[in-house]
């Protein structure tokens, strides 16, 4: 703890000092002849000394909270110069003392403040040590280029004159060396950062989790920088907030990703990031104020500024949300966090839904996990909170809800977002559960209603057909046996009790025929056709095409696997083909089963393209039963079949 006293004062002075130019860049601002918004750039100078001063009290030998501290120090430096040099020299009277000096020594010290986060301190981060020995060469490339560029370009009268009025104290003479000097300064400053971003984005594709998330956080953050400094030049007002993110990067990668290993207290994170919000607030309020005051009359000016002060008010309130959003998650606003439950819910597919809610719990509370227990299931550990789910005054499960950091509590407001939210988790664990129970009784009902049409089946075909079958050949025994010798009234009942006979049998038949083949309950229409279809491959090959089909009404998708299967009986028994074709597909409200042969063919019956046979008459009456049509062309390159069954309301 002692090692870490010296360095955490120095960080803390170093906030100190920032603050200090601030004050004196806000009081100095409205006597200005031509009055400059510094106050966004002092808030920046504390904003990156104070994350810096918080990771060196954490961790003191880590170069990246130094870097901020140095960071917000010479922004601090720019804004406090520039005040005290303007002020002094074009204003006080007398000029206080080395005003001039101070003017020119800190005109340029912004560019550094600015361009090292979005280079060195990107180099280092987030370990806090270089990748790789060979990346000294690029940050030193870096440092040394952008030094020479500072100075050189703080040596001159045009930046004198951006701060003060009168020639500057010292000017740099422009020699062939030293803008020999200067090009060579800007071209390793240029080859450095070159180097680094090239090497960070290669870097940040190979990383693993979490360290790729803190890179691209920062990335993402740098990037803008960059452009608005190197690629397109923005005024000042533009430039310093976007470098505000920088630090708010950094601090998303402690206390979301626990960067370097740091648990900070939320609590803290919280009122650093609720005192950025209310001094932004201000700052943006004074200086519309002081700007105000100097065009108008001191009352309507006070009048303006406390409307702008009250516009100004939604803004804050929403940035007040939002970091209170960042750390605490929805907390305070309970029915948000419900109405994002229920659009997850309504987006995602069964099999994801559980995942997606229990997600949206652990979003909404900032939780590291959220998963639910079913019952009788053994109970949570420590460190998690556990809420009984009921529906219907029964229990369906445990939410358990693990606390974000160890002896870090949900709040009375957590629990209560979580008692909020526990009803509609409750609701969906019922939902899943009632369906896997469907589920599982249709499974039962569809496995028992097989099995009986398959006893059925069997007791059909193999006894009461063939005890028909067999009454039916011991009539025709006794007619035979009797002959002409039977008076008329016995031939006239044999015969009627042979047709009775061989009626009872086809009854038989049609009811075999009629019963649904069961390989459409077990694998479907398109599997049972292409089961049917390799059956018959010693015969001849039979190629299957689908397409995606829709749901298909049971008698129309038994209707069309039977045509298909006696079409495809038909091509392996009569016709001689080398192969095959089975095409089904949806179109125009119909679906069309069309079976292809190269076989022998035949001609058609009388000049009408529908040949005579019981196989096409029974697939020709199968299609008219259900509304459809089947229409045959045969020829000596072979056969066509194609049945056209209707989906929905043409039936």
């Amino acid at each position: 703890m002692r090692g870490r006293a010296l360095p955490t004062t120095v960080a803390v002075a170093a906030v100190l000092l920032c603050a200090a130019a601030g004050a004196l860049a806000a009081w100095v601002a409205p006597r200005l002849p031509e009055p400059e918004p510094t106050a966004i750039g002092a808030l920046y100078a504390v904003a990156s000394a104070a994350t810096g001063a918080l990771l060196v009290r954490l961790r003191p030998r880590n170069v990246i909270g130094w870097l901020l501290v140095l960071c917000g120090l010479l922004q601090a430096v720019s804004v406090g110069t520039g005040a005290y040099g303007g002020y002094g020299v074009d204003v006080a009277d007398p000029p206080w003392p080395g005003a001039r000096w101070v003017a020119q020594a800190g005109s340029m010290t912004w560019l550094p403040s600015l361009v090292l986060p979005a280079t060195v301190l990107v180099a280092f981060y987030p370990s806090g040590r270089l990748p790789a020995r060979w990346w000294r060469w690029p940050v030193l490339a870096t440092a040394a280029g952008l030094c020479v560029v500072t100075v050189g370009a703080s040596l001159s009268q045009e930046t004198y004159n951006d701060i003060a009025s009168g020639p500057a104290p010292l000017e740099l003479p422009r020699t062939w060396w030293t803008t020999a000097v200067l090009v060579a300064a800007v071209v390793a400053l240029g080859a450095g950062v070159l180097t680094i971003w090239v090497a960070t984005v290669v870097r940040m594709v190979r990383a693993r989790p979490p360290e790729r998330q803190e890179l691209a956080w920062l990335v993402c953050v740098v990037l803008p920088l960059m452009v608005v400094v190197f690629v397109v030049p923005a005024p000042g007002w533009v430039v310093v907030p976007v470098a505000l993110m920088v630090p708010g990067a950094i601090l998303v990668g402690v206390v979301r990703y626990r960067l370097l290993g740091i648990v900070v207290s939320r609590a803290l994170v919280y009122g650093a990031l609720t005192a950025v919000v209310v001094g932004l607030y201000l700052a943006v309020a004074a200086v519309a104020a002081a700007g105000l005051g100097r065009t108008l009359s001191p009352v309507t000016g006070a009048v303006l500024a406390a409307l702008l002060a009250v516009a100004l008010g939604p803004a804050r309130s929403r940035l007040q949300a939002a970091a209170d959003r960042f750390v605490y998650g929805r907390r305070r606003d309970p029915v948000t966090a419900v109405t994002e439950l229920g659009d997850r819910v309504a987006r995602a597919d069964e099999a994801g839904l559980l995942p997606a809610v229990l997600g949206t719990v652990a979003t909404a509370l900032r939780a590291p996990d959220a998963r639910v227990l079913r019952p009788g299931e053994p109970g949570p550990g420590d460190g998690v909170v556990a809420v009984p789910l009921r529906v219907g005054g029964r229990d369906v499960g445990t939410l358990c809800v693990a606390e974000r950091a160890p002896g870090e509590p949900f709040t009375a407001g957590d629990r209560r977002l979580l008692a909020a939210l526990a009803p509609q988790v409750a609701a969906v664990v019922r939902a899943l559960e009632l369906t896997r129970s469907l589920e599982r009784e249709r499974d039962r009902v569809l496995t028992a209603t097989h099995a009986e049409r398959d006893r059925i089946r069997r007791d059909l075909h193999d006894g009461l057909g063939p005890s028909l079958a067999g009454v039916g050949l011991g009539v025709q025994a006794v007619q035979a046996m009797l002959g002409e010798r039977a008076d008329p009234a016995t031939r006239a009942l044999l015969a009627r009790m042979r047709e009775e006979v061989d009626g009872a049998v086809g009854e038989v038949r049609r009811i075999l025929d009629g019963l649904r083949p069961a390989p459409l309950d077990d694998v479907g229409f398109v599997a049972a056709v292409q089961r049917h279809a390799e059956a018959l491959a010693p015969s001849v090959p039979v190629r299957v095409t689908a397409e995606p089909l829709p749901p298909l009404p049971p008698d129309v998708e038994t209707a069309a696997y039977r045509i298909a299967q006696e079409a495809l009986t038909n091509v392996a028994r009569h016709s001689g083909a080398r192969r095959a074709e089975v095409g089904l597909r949806a179109r125009d409200g119909r679906l069309e089963v069309a079976v292809v042969d190269d076989g022998a063919g035949f001609p058609p019956e009388d000049g009408d393209a529908r040949p005579a046979g019981v196989g096409l008459s029974s697939m020709r009456t199968r299609a008219r039963a259900v509304g459809g049509e089947l229409t045959v062309t045969s020829g000596p390159g072979g056969t066509r079949v194609v049945a056209g069954l209707p989906l929905g309301a043409e039936r």
